[in-house]
Protein backbone atom coordinates (compact mmCIF):
# COMPACT_ATOMS: atom_id res chain seq x y z
CA UNK A 1 0.00 0.00 0.00
CA UNK A 2 1.34 3.40 -0.95
CA UNK A 3 -0.83 5.86 0.96
CA UNK A 4 -0.77 9.46 -0.13
CA UNK A 5 -2.81 10.80 2.80
CA UNK A 6 -2.14 10.37 6.50
CA UNK A 7 -5.36 11.76 7.96
CA UNK A 8 -8.98 11.34 6.88
CA UNK A 9 -11.53 14.16 6.78
CA UNK A 10 -14.74 14.20 8.80
CA UNK A 11 -17.10 17.17 8.68
CA UNK A 12 -17.49 18.12 12.34
CA UNK A 13 -21.17 18.92 11.84
CA UNK A 14 -22.39 15.46 10.82
CA UNK A 15 -23.88 13.09 13.34
CA UNK A 16 -25.84 9.85 13.63
CA UNK A 17 -29.44 9.95 14.86
CA UNK A 18 -32.74 8.11 14.60
CA UNK A 19 -34.05 8.18 11.02
CA UNK A 20 -37.57 8.20 9.58
CA UNK A 21 -36.19 6.16 6.67
CA UNK A 22 -34.72 3.28 8.65
CA UNK A 23 -33.37 3.00 12.19
CA UNK A 24 -30.24 5.18 12.16
CA UNK A 25 -29.10 7.77 9.65
CA UNK A 26 -26.48 10.42 9.03
CA UNK A 27 -27.52 14.06 9.50
CA UNK A 28 -25.92 17.50 9.48
CA UNK A 29 -26.13 20.23 12.12
CA UNK A 30 -25.01 22.94 9.65
CA UNK A 31 -25.66 23.48 5.94
CA UNK A 32 -23.32 21.71 3.52
CA UNK A 33 -22.60 23.24 0.13
CA UNK A 34 -22.82 21.28 -3.11
CA UNK A 35 -19.58 19.37 -3.87
CA UNK A 36 -18.20 19.79 -0.34
CA UNK A 37 -16.56 16.65 1.01
CA UNK A 38 -18.60 15.30 3.90
CA UNK A 39 -16.31 12.57 5.12
CA UNK A 40 -13.65 10.07 4.17
CA UNK A 41 -13.80 6.48 5.40
CA UNK A 42 -11.39 3.60 5.10
CA UNK A 43 -12.82 0.52 3.47
CA UNK A 44 -12.08 -3.16 3.01
CA UNK A 45 -12.77 -5.33 0.01
CA UNK A 46 -13.82 -8.92 -0.36
CA UNK A 47 -14.88 -11.14 -3.28
CA UNK A 48 -18.49 -10.98 -4.53
CA UNK A 49 -18.88 -14.71 -3.86
CA UNK A 50 -18.55 -13.96 -0.14
CA UNK A 51 -21.95 -12.18 -0.25
CA UNK A 52 -23.59 -15.57 -0.72
CA UNK A 53 -22.19 -16.64 2.64
CA UNK A 54 -23.31 -13.48 4.47
CA UNK A 55 -26.21 -11.81 2.61
CA UNK A 56 -26.84 -9.33 5.43
CA UNK A 57 -23.50 -7.68 4.66
CA UNK A 58 -24.75 -6.77 1.17
CA UNK A 59 -26.90 -4.06 2.77
CA UNK A 60 -23.76 -2.23 3.85
CA UNK A 61 -21.63 -2.63 0.73
CA UNK A 62 -20.97 -0.20 -2.10
CA UNK A 63 -21.18 -0.56 -5.85
CA UNK A 64 -17.71 -0.37 -7.42
CA UNK A 65 -18.73 -0.56 -11.08
CA UNK A 66 -17.49 3.01 -11.63
CA UNK A 67 -14.11 2.28 -10.03
CA UNK A 68 -12.21 0.20 -12.56
CA UNK A 69 -9.32 -0.33 -10.10
CA UNK A 70 -11.60 -2.14 -7.63
CA UNK A 71 -13.24 -5.38 -8.73
CA UNK A 72 -14.49 -6.58 -5.37
CA UNK A 73 -17.22 -5.59 -2.95
CA UNK A 74 -16.38 -2.52 -0.87
CA UNK A 75 -17.44 -2.26 2.75
CA UNK A 76 -16.95 1.22 4.19
CA UNK A 77 -16.30 1.81 7.86
CA UNK A 78 -17.63 4.53 10.17
CA UNK A 79 -20.33 6.81 8.80
CA UNK A 80 -20.07 5.12 5.37
CA UNK A 81 -22.13 2.16 6.57
CA UNK A 82 -24.97 4.31 7.91
CA UNK A 83 -26.11 6.40 4.94
CA UNK A 84 -29.70 5.45 4.13
CA UNK A 85 -31.09 5.09 0.60
CA UNK A 86 -33.09 7.50 -1.50
CA UNK A 87 -33.38 7.68 -5.27
CA UNK A 88 -33.33 11.44 -4.64
CA UNK A 89 -29.85 11.24 -3.09
CA UNK A 90 -28.11 14.32 -1.76
CA UNK A 91 -24.76 12.53 -1.25
CA UNK A 92 -22.47 10.80 -3.73
CA UNK A 93 -19.22 8.95 -3.24
CA UNK A 94 -16.00 8.10 -4.99
CA UNK A 95 -13.65 5.21 -4.33
CA UNK A 96 -9.96 6.09 -3.92
CA UNK A 97 -8.10 2.79 -4.38
CA UNK A 98 -4.66 4.35 -3.83
CA UNK A 99 -5.49 5.32 -0.26
CA UNK A 100 -8.21 2.68 0.23
CA UNK A 101 -10.64 5.44 1.15
CA UNK A 102 -14.13 6.32 0.06
CA UNK A 103 -15.10 10.00 -0.08
CA UNK A 104 -18.68 11.12 0.39
CA UNK A 105 -19.59 14.54 -0.99
CA UNK A 106 -22.68 16.70 -1.35
CA UNK A 107 -24.50 16.34 -4.68
CA UNK A 108 -26.63 19.39 -3.87
CA UNK A 109 -26.78 22.05 -1.17
CA UNK A 110 -27.92 20.32 2.02
CA UNK A 111 -29.83 22.13 4.78
CA UNK A 112 -29.08 21.89 8.49
CA UNK A 113 -31.01 19.01 10.08
CA UNK A 114 -31.44 17.20 6.77
CA UNK A 115 -30.66 13.50 6.51
CA UNK A 116 -27.76 12.64 4.21
CA UNK A 117 -28.77 9.85 1.82
CA UNK A 118 -27.17 7.97 -1.06
CA UNK A 119 -28.73 6.09 -3.97
CA UNK A 120 -28.26 2.34 -3.51
CA UNK A 121 -29.36 1.76 -7.11
CA UNK A 122 -32.65 0.12 -6.12
CA UNK A 123 -36.30 1.09 -5.86
CA UNK A 124 -37.22 3.30 -2.91
CA UNK A 125 -39.83 0.80 -1.77
CA UNK A 126 -37.52 -2.24 -1.90
CA UNK A 127 -37.71 -4.18 1.37
CA UNK A 128 -34.30 -4.24 3.07
CA UNK A 129 -35.61 -6.34 5.92
CA UNK A 130 -34.97 -5.76 9.58
CA UNK A 131 -31.30 -4.93 9.96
Amino acid sequence: MNLQVDELYLNKHIYIASSDIHRWGVFTKKPIEQYDVIQESPYCTFPYKELKKAPTIERYTYDTSSASEVDEVVLGFGFAALFNHSSDANVGYIIDPVNEVMRHYALVDIDAGEELVIDYGCDDDEDWGDY
